[in-house]
């Protein structure tokens, strides 16, 4: 019970918080790792197996935030992330519903099996529809089709390259289909996961479980440490205090620019010691669901920093831009949209920083 202790023992955490952090832990520590559960789990506690929980199959409830090891001018975090588990988006129908509509016979008495079939059906006809893809991949899963779960996770994958929560699924997928070992093909997946979003709770969490399976107990611990960390941060984001507060950006966007934007894009504010290519000291995502015509105030505090403590580090200029990115990835892809650098003094941050994205990528 270290990973309870460090969180009793925190200073800086009210009790509240405490609890919080506390229950988020056993349900990540009971629900990250289904691989590892016996058959006497109650199956209340297995809610990744909920069909509610769109879009992660295994790992779905949980809160956490990520491990920033970032890669050379890419990334959260979670990292293209879903819909927020309270937004509107992720308030998907159960896999019965979902189903049959999508076989166009709701309410015709018909099973599972023939609601299933439906589906597959209209993805042959429509392979290119993504949502179609992950709704079959969550539907094989609850029915403990792990193979099949895993071919459509790929099938889907093909259509966002690089999503790190398709990746993390598959890598849970293939585990749960080799026998519930996350060593070779999954670890794989598991590593693209992180490589495409270093902040994604679930990728860390698999990774953990990874090495606590290959007796790297040490690996394991510095896995679920990073996500303790993270989650107190998320945990003070939600309400920060000023002092929380680096800086605010301001980012105007404009109404064209969001007419190509898809489901799984995300607009990226970066804070770097210098412009262009190379590792952010701070980085913050948020996804499309939350983005409009309009002026978007983006908090920079503490916990978006790589490197814990970097807040204090800060040199004494610092550079920032906003990137909307259509394939919701950090690195720069096609058709992204991209502000001016905005470069200030360290003693400045507190004054807010304005950018503006055009309507248009440059050429």
């Amino acid at each position: 019970m270290n990973r309870r202790q460090e969180i009793e023992t925190d200073p800086t955490l009210d009790s509240a918080s405490k609890q919080v952090l506390i229950d988020n832990w056993l349900t990540m520590a009971s629900e990250s790792k289904p691989h590892m559960a016996t058959a006497g789990v109650s199956p209340m506690r297995l809610s990744w197996a909920r069909p509610a929980a769109m879009p992660w199959l295994i790992a779905g409830s949980l809160g956490f935030a990520v491990l920033f090891t970032y890669l050379i001018g890419a990334m959260h975090p979670g990292a293209l992330k879903w819909p927020e588990a309270n937004s509107v988006d992720a308030l998907a129908p159960s896999v019965d519903q979902a189903v049959a509509a999508s076989a166009g016979h709701p309410g015709d008495g018909a099973n599972l099996q023939d609601r299933l079939a439906g589906l597959q059906a209209r993805l042959a006809a429509q392979p290119d529809d993504l949502r179609g893809w992950v709704l079959l991949a969550r539907t094989h899963a609850s029915m403990s089709n792990y193979l099949e779960s895993a071919n459509a996770l790929k099938k889907a994958l093909e259509l966002t390259p690089g999503h790190p929560d398709i990746l993390a699924d598959l890598a849970d997928m293939t585990a749960m289909a080799q026998g519930r070992q996350l060593a070779g093909e999954p670890e794989t997946y598991i590593a693209a996961a992180l490589q495409s979003d270093p902040r994604h709770e679930k990728a860390l969490a698999l990774a953990a479980s990874a090495a606590e399976q290959a007796g790297d107990q040490d690996k394991a611990q510095v896995y679920w440490q990073l996500l303790s960390q993270v989650q107190q941060a998320s945990l003070k984001q939600s309400n920060p205090a000023p002092e929380d507060i680096l800086t605010i950006v301001n980012v105007t966007v404009p109404e064209a620019a969001l007419k190509s934007l898809k489901e799984s894009s995300a607009l990226f504010v970066f804070l770097k010691a210098q412009p262009g290519p190379g590792m952010p000291l701070a980085v913050v995502r948020v996804p499309a669901s939350q983005l409009s015509a309009s002026k978007l105030a983006v908090r920079i505090g503490p916990g978006d920093f790589i490197q814990e403590g970097g807040v204090g580090n800060l040199p004494d200029t610092v550079h920032i831009q906003a990137r909307l990115s259509i394939q919701g990835m950090a690195q720069t892809g096609a058709g992204d949209i991209e502000s001016a650098w905005q470069t200030l003094p360290r003693n400045r941050l507190a004054s807010g920083v304005d950018l503006s994205l055009p309507e248009a990528p440059a050429n």
